[in-house]
């Protein structure tokens, strides 16, 4: 069987993290799907929010940066603790849930009869969906980590880039410079690496991608305020993406997935408050 890894990174969502973790520890690990996962939690929060490791093999600890920065800094320190003996590493934002381990078997499957090095999907709309124009996901994605050390996919160096680029992008589009798209551009670097090329490799590192297509368009519609409304549920997968627990709570009853003491005090408590420290209290009441 596979060594595989998972990443989960965490900001303020240790609820999430924790639930997370045992979802993987005792439904994919009855499974027996996998022979070993080593997991390894990536967390940038307030100490007291989470003071101890909890079902992790390795938690690392960095110093909190801006959103897209922290995120992407969030991945370098996790991603640096897997070495050449895990086959894939499964890199997970705390609040996205994976259910289905036999998804995830068949996925880590597909990615070897394909040669994929990358599995992920762009982090579009139903009109606007194009991996160059919207990047990647990065909330959920699966790496080969052999690939990715051998060819340098990884540090991500966000804030690299920022320094460098962001006024030129503020000033040619009035844009941010997104995670999505600088991390793909970090695995097709990687692709141009692998085959000697200086030249485009785009065609290339596409061609090495496994699109998760089940999830695609990821984002359903544009809210008149400008933001991007997301689809969180994608039952084919098992994969849970909301921010609000009440949602995640109500499928963790109908799969009947009952195992851990934080999963079992969410399926328990009728007043959600507590949940990630009180993150949007008002939106976290199942009243």
């Amino acid at each position: 069987m596979k060594k595989i890894g998972v990443l989960i990174y965490t900001y303020n969502r240790v609820d999430d993290a924790r639930i997370n973790m045992e979802i993987i520890r005792n439904v994919w690990g009855k499974s027996e799907q996998f022979d070993d996962v080593k997991i390894v939690h990536a967390f940038n929060g307030r100490k007291d929010w989470y003071p101890k490791k909890y079902l992790e093999n390795e938690l690392v600890n960095i110093k909190n940066s801006w959103h897209f920065q922290g995120a992407a800094d969030l991945i370098d320190a996790g991603m640096r603790k897997f070495k050449e003996d895990v086959d894939h590493v499964i890199v997970l934002a705390s609040d996205t849930w994976l259910i289905d381990p036999a998804y995830v078997a068949r996925l880590l499957e597909k990615m070897d009869k394909e040669k994929a090095c990358l599995a992920t999907c762009s982090w579009g709309l139903p009109k606007r969906n194009e991996l160059r124009d919207v990047g990647m996901a990065v909330d959920f994605f699966v790496v080969n980590m052999r690939w990715a050390k051998k060819y340098q996919m990884f540090p991500i160096n966000y804030g690299e880039f920022y320094k460098k680029y962001a006024d030129l992008l503020l000033y040619q589009s009035g844009g941010t410079v997104m995670l999505e798209k600088v991390i793909l551009a970090c695995f097709i670097k990687a692709v141009g690496r692998e085959q000697g090329l200086s030249g485009s490799t785009r065609k290339k590192a596409f061609g090495k991608m496994l699109i998760l297509k089940d999830r695609e368009p990821v984002h359903s519609r544009i809210r008149k305020d400008g933001l991007w409304v997301r689809k969180m549920y994608w039952p084919k997968m098992g994969l849970l993406t909301h921010h609000d627990p009440l949602p995640k709570k109500k499928i963790l009853k109908a799969e009947k997935i009952t195992n851990g003491k934080n999963i079992e005090k969410l399926l328990e408590r009728e007043d959600l408050s507590y949940y990630n420290n009180g993150i949007a209290r008002a939106q976290y009441s199942s009243n």
